[in-house]
């Protein structure tokens, strides 16, 4: 596992350094204190985004299925 300092991080992430800092204060990337330098996995954004990840909502059809409907067939949008 290779750490990085929060600056490494934030430029690697393409994230403010002052969003990383904050995610950090409040507990939410993994890090470590090592003789007062903190210092974070390289993959802590990576983690946080993919154990926050929330799918997208969508109706499903009674068999499970997606069909689109052309709007010549069907021009009410309520349907």
């Amino acid at each position: 596992m290779q750490l990085l300092t929060l600056p490494k991080l934030a430029a690697r992430s393409g994230w403010p350094e002052s969003r990383v800092r904050r995610m950090v204060a409040r507990g939410l990337l993994s890090h470590i204190r090592v003789n007062g330098r903190l210092l974070l996995p390289e993959t802590a954004i990576e983690d946080y985004v993919a154990n926050h990840f929330v799918a997208a909502a969508g109706r499903s059809t009674p068999m499970g299925r997606l069909t689109l409907a052309s709007s010549a067939q069907d021009p009410d949008p309520r349907n």
